[in-house]
């Protein structure tokens, strides 16, 4: 194979790795996501995962003897929401770099399959017609 092919075989390959490495960075940082939510002054508040999944929930004791049964689950369901459209927009924010505007927003792909860890070298040269014979 002549040296500059595989020069540029070689910077393309750490070019990958570089971009690889960043998508993973990513991926960690969307799994890292949570949010709180607010209702009810403060006497109420939700804690979701990046998924939407409640993780926590506190209840200000005064908020027994303020709302009725009804109003307690409004209540918690507006801090739910509250959190899960917090949790949107930090994911919104990560991803605005590499996904296609317009995409949408529902779910967190899974950015390692966009760029595999490990590929084969030689069928890449050998589709381009760069393997030794």
């Amino acid at each position: 194979m002549r040296a500059e092919w595989q020069a540029h075989i070689d910077e393309l390959l750490g070019q990958y790795r570089e971009q690889r490495d960043k998508l993973k960075g990513l991926q960690d940082r969307l799994a890292t996501i949570e949010a709180t939510g607010e209702a009810a002054d403060g006497m109420v508040r939700v804690t979701v995962d990046r998924q939407g999944r409640l993780t926590a929930l506190e209840l200000d004791p005064r908020v027994y003897r303020k709302l009725a049964s009804t109003e307690l689950s409004e209540a918690v369901l507006e801090a739910s929401n509250n959190a899960a459209e917090d949790v949107a927009e930090q994911t919104r924010q990560i991803m605005e770099d590499v996904a296609p505007a317009g995409a949408p927003g529902g779910g967190i792909p899974d950015l390692g399959k966009l760029l595999p860890e490990k590929f084969d070298m030689d069928s890449i040269r050998e589709h381009y017609g760069l393997l030794g014979k």
